[in-house]
């Protein structure tokens, strides 16, 4: 597959100022020169070229980049032309009249892995930064592709090979006795791998808010202004406000960014009892919602306070309505007074938001486990060596070896280095065409 030339979209499809089509295998040069009727391309040197499409001739920035030194590792071109379906195809098709064929979802990026361009993690990082909404999200994706978590890995599996050769050394020499103390240094330096697979794990329940947002419920009785609060922190009208109670009969969702995470809320149904059928769906909703979310918010009117039972999640009482009332009420960490209508301590209740569910020591520069797929790989490590650590002085080194050779390979399952073809194709397709 990878002696075959490729041709895609590097960017989306439609109208726009520019397109640009991204060529890579070995006849990508000899595309070049026949689109634009030109010989010689000095390589990474930009060239203001007609290309030239049966009876259309546009202008266009055509680009060469020689193996190796390219994203894939290949022979690489890009011609970026004027924008629009008819220009951007038509030189789609004339490559595939020249030796190409349309890349498949990820190709490019599955070949810069497999010619050792970039490691598996480091091509995920790339869809991170593709997908990414919010500051956190980019950076996590960035931190991803400099390598960050790829060294991390690197250095585990490092220590474990030089591990296993000594074990080894004693397998292949069973005469030799082992001291106890050669024996508690060897444990000793297991243990110390597990600490730093236990110090990045824990690093995974910042990184999955990071990646999916923080889920909050606002819920309360009819009418203590929880459609008003979610207009309020999205800075919207997305939810409808009337007087009449029972107004939100579905989830109404929002979202808002602070401090570079992405906050989503649900507005639901006011919780009460009722014969309205329609109504009692919506509280059955709303009561799903609450199971499902990170963060209660929990909403009462000041002037009537009817209380919400909501048991085994994180809650954030919140009194509404303190505009109808001169006295100046103090907030607490998990205790916060506002008016949603006039917008009155609705940064504050941001900031207290931020710091029920996210960990004071957070830092958007760095590393956190936020791919399900790492955290399923490093936590098989992590069982593997316990196993090791666990059996260490009541089986044979022969037993040992296996564990600890498990947790090496589901290290390396994380960077690619040891993955199957099935793992790296369902990796790749989730990528986008041209990339």
């Amino acid at each position: 597959m990878t002696e075959d030339t490729i041709v895609a979209l590097a960017t989306p499809p439609g109208k726009s100022g520019v397109a640009i089509v991204r060529i890579s295998g070995d006849k990508s040069y000899n595309i070049l020169q026949q689109i634009t009727k030109s010989d010689k391309f000095l390589p990474r040197y930009m060239y203001f070229k007609n290309i030239y499409l049966k009876d259309i001739i546009d202008n266009a920035l055509v680009v060469y980049f020689k193996a190796p030194y390219s994203y894939t590792g290949e022979d690489v071109v890009e011609i970026q032309c004027h924008g629009g379906y008819y220009i951007a195809n038509s030189v789609i098709k004339f490559c595939q009249e020249n030796g190409a064929r349309m890349a498949e979802p990820g190709e490019y990026s599955k070949r810069a892995f497999l010619n050792g361009k970039i490691s598996v993690d480091q091509a995920e990082g790339i869809i991170e930064i593709i997908n990414a909404e919010s500051e956190a999200q980019a950076k996590a994706g960035s931190v991803l592709v400099q390598g960050k978590l790829f060294d991390i890995i690197k250095t585990l599996q490092t220590e474990l090979t030089d591990i296993l050769a000594e074990i080894e050394a004693k397998l292949d020499y069973p005469e030799y006795e082992y001291s106890d103390n050669e024996n508690k240094i060897v444990l000793k330096r297991l243990n110390d791998i597990k600490n730093e697979i236990d110090k990045l794990l824990s690093t995974k329940i910042n990184g999955l808010l990071v990646k999916n947002g923080v889920k909050i419920a606002i819920v309360g009785a009819p009418n203590a202004g929880k459609s008003s609060l979610l207009n309020a922190l999205t800075n919207s009208d997305k939810s409808i406000v009337t007087d009449i109670a029972g107004t939100t009969r579905d989830i109404v969702e929002g979202e808002y960014i602070f401090n570079g995470i992405i906050f989503r809320l649900f507005d639901t149904a006011g919780i009460r009892e009722s014969n309205d059928i329609v109504e009692k769906i919506g509280i059955d909703r709303a009561k799903q919602t609450i199971d499902q979310a990170d963060l209660v918010l929990k909403l009462l009117d000041i002037s009537n306070p009817i209380d919400i039972d909501i048991k085994n999640k994180p809650i954030i009482t919140v009194y509404n309505k303190i505009d109808l009332y001169t006295k100046k009420y103090k907030n607490k960490k998990d205790l916060i007074y506002i008016s949603a209508k006039n917008n009155i301590n609705i940064e504050e209740l941001k900031q207290i938001i931020f710091n029920n569910t996210i960990n004071q020591d957070f830092n958007t520069s760095q590393f956190y486990l936020s791919n399900a797929r790492h955290i399923e790989c490093i936590t098989k490590a992590y069982n593997s060596l316990s196993s090791a650590i666990d059996n260490f002085n009541n089986f044979t080194l022969d037993f040992i070896v296996s564990d600890i050779k498990d947790c090496w390979m589901h290290l390396g399952e994380v960077s690619g280095i040891n993955s199957n073809e099935r793992i790296i194709d369902r990796i790749f397709e989730k990528f986008c065409l041209g990339k």
